[in-house]
């Protein structure tokens, strides 16, 4: 019989669940729902709409360096935010790769969160041209 998969949902690793939860609904307004429900929570999941995304503690955990167009979550927005998101976390420091136009016709970047991960958000922009190619 095969399989009947309607969503995937990212497991990520991280070293404090309340501080991933806390940056996670600050800076991409996800709700967090926490085991156990007080702290210390050694595990959360992260809900944005239909998105998921879930958080399982791993004590000692350290954050490696990654390189550019290497991400961990792929976030497609909608409704034309994602110029003024770059801006914003391009002010908050967070900011791993520029804006860029890719040849698949989404525009993204990437971002960090407090252990590492690396987040792209894409979008298919209407005036995307000023946007550099990866290459250039």
């Amino acid at each position: 019989m095969p399989l009947r998969i309607f969503q995937t949902v990212p497991v990520l690793k991280v070293c404090d669940v309340l501080r991933s939860m806390l940056w996670y609904e600050t800076a991409l307004g996800f709700e967090s729902d926490p085991f156990p429900d007080a702290p210390p929570h050694s595990f959360a999941i992260l809900r944005h709409g239909e998105t998921e995304i879930m958080l399982q503690l791993e004590p000692g955990r350290v954050a490696i360096e990654r390189k550019p167009y290497s991400w961990d979550v792929y976030l497609r927005l909608e409704g034309g935010q994602l110029r003024t998101l770059y801006e914003q976390f391009v002010s908050d420091g967070i900011v791993h790769r520029r804006l860029e136009r890719m040849f698949y016709g989404l525009s993204e970047f990437e971002i960090t969160d407090p252990d590492g991960h690396v987040l792209c958000l894409a979008e298919k922009l209407r005036n995307d041209r000023d946007l550099p190619k990866p290459e250039e």
